[in-house]
């Protein structure tokens, strides 16, 4: 056995410290490049120094990355140096074999493994954490750096390599696994992803989709008075309508009540011809995308659906794009007196409204009500029946009974849904 020219004790603290900073460099590349990047702006815009330097590190990840790992290497090689020093004073050239395993099982477990799962766990404390030593490192070793990333990019260069960051796309599905993960680590809150979610489904949808039928429009006649336009938008709540000339499918103008009200003090002057402006006409096939284009580069906020035929098929307006993605819009100025926002807390037995689209019953209880005519539930049992229902009708479905609770004008208000066979 051969004596050591170094005292044993300080080679051995020489290595410990080697370990310590091999633990936090592999820590550090995972941390770095796992960390959360919209929560460290958040913080970067509270400054919070930690985070403004992890933030100012992460600009040049290039950098970054080519710091860690020559630091990284140096100790390690710095390591494996030392500990064959000790292995061969102490056991001669048989130690070398002893020191190239030793060297391996500690960098495995704590330069390796262990600090990474950690950082994998912990990403955004254990990247603060270091980000001071992080960019002292970076500072010291920028030489050697700039060196090796030279010679590097040379490389690349000679086998073509192309390494220049490409322009991140993603799908609809991949958005859609986002919001999904977000959700489940409580990223995003249960309304959050559903409300973004919609966005996804809304533009798949027509303008049919979501129009108020022709049967729930509410309009007035070009050869109405002022008295009469006023009276209605009190009765209904309304804050415009559309102007039709001889029938409901001779639209010729959408009237805002606002327009009006210059009028008030010499309603024998008001013309609805000269107050009105013109109509948007789109087809009932067209996209909500499209729509809302068409609305926003019109500066309008009622459109009127036509059909193949240039009939008129309903009418849609702002808010029955707003509702569809945020939910009911309650500020009185909807043109329709009431479109029901589906809620399902029970799916085998509920109260549900008579306006519930048939589309939204099918997403929610996984069934398949399908009508050519109608578009909604009460309109759909007024379909099998075939004549206006009476309280206490109903028609099974799907599985499903639907039992007409309250009736209000001649149409379906209140429906009890209840899975076929559970009624009590």
């Amino acid at each position: 056995m051969d004596s050591l020219a170094v005292p044993l004790p300080a080679l051995l603290a020489t290595a410990v410290v080697l370990i310590v900073l091999s633990t936090i460099f592999s820590a550090a590349e995972s941390a770095f490049f796992s960390v959360n990047k919209l929560r460290v702006r958040l913080l970067r815009g509270k400054q919070d120094k930690r985070a403004i330097r992890v933030w100012n590190l992460l600009k040049n990840k290039d950098r970054l990355i080519n710091t860690l790992l020559v630091g990284n290497n140096i100790v390690n090689i710095a390591l494996s140096a030392v500990f064959t020093f000790i292995a061969v004073g102490l056991f001669g050239s048989a130690g070398i074999g002893l020191a190239t395993f030793a060297v391996t099982i500690l960098l495995l477990v704590f330069g390796e493994i262990t600090p990474k799962i950690i950082a994998t766990h912990h990403p955004e404390a254990v990247a603060f954490f270091f980000s001071f030593f992080v960019q002292v490192i970076e500072t010291l070793l920028f030489p050697l750096v700039m060196v090796f990333t030279s010679f590097s990019r040379l490389v690349l260069k000679v086998f073509k390599i192309n390494v220049k960051p490409k322009k991140v796309s993603y799908t609809e599905e991949e958005i859609k696994t986002f919001l999904d993960v977000g959700c489940e680590q409580g990223i995003l809150k249960v309304n959050e992803k559903n409300m973004m979610s919609q966005v996804f489904k809304f533009t798949d949808l027509e303008a049919k989709d979501i129009m108020i039928p022709r049967k729930q429009i509410k309009a007035v006649s070009v050869n109405d008075s002022y008295s009469d336009i006023i009276e209605k938008a009190q009765r209904f709540g309304f804050s415009r309508f559309p102007v039709y000339k001889k029938d409901i499918d001779d639209i010729v103008g959408i009237i805002y009540i606002k327009d009006m009200l210059s009028f008030k003090n010499r309603t024998s002057e008001f013309s609805v011809q000269k107050t009105m402006r013109p109509p948007l006409f789109i087809l009932e096939t067209k996209k909500m995308s499209g729509v809302q284009q068409m609305l926003w580069e019109n500066r309008q906020s009622m459109a009127v659906v036509i059909d193949e035929y240039s009939g008129t098929y309903g009418i849609l307006t702002r808010e029955d794009i707003v509702r569809e993605i945020f939910g009911p819009v309650t500020d009185g100025k909807n043109i329709r007196a009431h479109k029901a926002n589906l809620i399902i807390e029970n799916t085998h037995e509920c109260e549900i409204d008579g306006f519930a689209r048939l589309i939204d019953l099918n997403e929610k209880l996984g069934i398949n009500l399908s009508s050519e005519n109608c578009e909604t539930i009460g309109g759909f049992i007024c379909e099998k029946l075939g004549s206006i229902p009476q309280e206490g009708n109903f028609v099974v479905a799907e599985g499903y009974k639907f039992t007409v609770i309250k009736m209000e004008d001649n149409r379906v208000k209140k429906i009890k849904m209840q899975k076929d066979g559970e009624q009590k």
